[in-house]
């Protein structure tokens, strides 16, 4: 399920990010990818499925969850805290768990994705969550073999014909050779912010950092992460307190 924005009838999805929609013309573009991206404990796999369970919920998709790392049971565990019960929405086949090995992924790319594209149509998968780019990343040693196999992602992504968030674990170490690239090829970059303020106190923050035709907030603003997931404050602002991804 979509709506249209007011810039050029673009079809829009809704995030399942309470307060987010109002401040990017309603949700994310039908069929783009949106970056997700912030340290550990950031919030990152929370808003992932926050994402997914909208289009379960309200329009009764299917949604898929592709892990490089997670553990099916602790994850399914982990998220139960929030009155999410996956593996009850996996039995009724709306969500679907699928761990591949970075490496695996990486032979999967290099095939350009078809076995993927095709289960995803099988599944009539509308919304998916990547998680996380990270993994991935660190197989690569050469920047040149980095920066290919993450446009070789991103390309094979983009023709799934679904709306796709990809989470990826700031690293430093990392950011110079992959951030240029995960910036040109994402339609939309969402950045999670553990804040400390006045040296004292963790606040959390979100930056849309980019967001291809839609007009959207620049400001940092906060969010909290309650018994129900995210939930945003757009109309406020963290300016002038000091934060790190």
């Amino acid at each position: 399920m979509s709506k249209k924005s007011s810039l050029g009838d673009i079809e829009r999805i809704p995030s399942g990010i309470k307060g987010l929609d109002k401040v990017i013309e309603g949700g994310f573009e039908k069929n783009s990818v949106i970056l997700v991206s912030g340290s550990g404990g950031s919030g990152k796999t929370i808003f992932g499925i926050s994402f997914l369970l909208e289009g379960i919920n309200k329009f009764n998709e299917t949604a898929v969850y592709i892990s490089f790392e997670e553990n099916k049971e602790k994850f399914y565990r982990h998220m139960s805290r929030f009155g999410w019960d996956l593996s009850d929405l996996e039995k009724k086949g709306k969500f679907v768990f699928i761990k591949y090995t970075p490496e695996k992924i990486a032979r999967i790319v290099k095939e350009g994705g078809k076995d993927i594209g095709k289960e995803l149509k099988e599944l009539n998968a509308k919304r998916i969550v990547i998680d996380s780019l990270s993994a991935y990343t660190v197989l690569f040693e050469k920047e040149s073999e980095q920066r290919k196999m993450l446009v070789d992602l991103f390309e094979m992504i983009d023709g799934w014909d679904c709306t796709a968030i990809v989470i990826a674990e700031e690293n430093p170490s990392l950011e110079k050779y992959h951030s240029s690239v995960m910036g040109f090829m994402a339609d939309a970059i969402i950045y999670l912010y553990n804040i400390i303020k006045d040296n004292r106190s963790l606040i959390r923050g979100m930056q849309i950092a980019k967001m291809r035709g839609t007009r959207h907030a620049f400001n940092i603003f906060p969010f909290s992460i309650g018994d129900k997931g995210i939930e945003a404050s757009p109309e406020d602002s963290l300016y002038g307190i000091s934060s790190k991804k």
